[in-house]
């Protein structure tokens, strides 16, 4: 006789339960985030390069994404203050002083009712 326990029977399209992973998700993030972000700028210097070579309407997709970029920097500073990150973390990984980090990713959260 096994010592191992018999494998459960399961019928085709059943999913059996998994063990939960025990890695830090968070350390896997950066690692991926990292690279994310340097596949993400080799792509937009190579659309600088294609623009280049284009049309005049090619151009006006191009400079729309600087609007696409500053709402992308807008949601990642939400999602860092609303991780806890204070404006002295944010600011330092902007070049920034707190005051002007806030001053330019903060969002008012007084709400004026006049």
């Amino acid at each position: 006789m096994s010592a191992e326990s018999p494998q459960p029977q399961v019928e085709a399209g059943q999913r059996t339960a998994q063990p939960p992973r025990r890695r830090s998700k968070r350390a896997r993030y950066e690692v991926e985030t990292t690279k994310y972000l340097a596949a993400a700028e080799r792509f937009i210097r190579a659309a600088g390069r294609r623009v280049a070579d284009g049309d005049e309407i090619e151009l006006a997709g191009l400079l729309h994404m600087t609007d696409v970029l500053a709402e992308a920097i807008q949601h990642a500073v939400d999602g860092q203050r609303a991780m806890g990150k204070t404006w002295p973390a944010i600011a330092a990984a902007t070049g920034k002083s707190p005051q002007a980090a806030q001053k330019r990713w903060g969002r008012d959260t007084t709400t004026d009712p006049a």
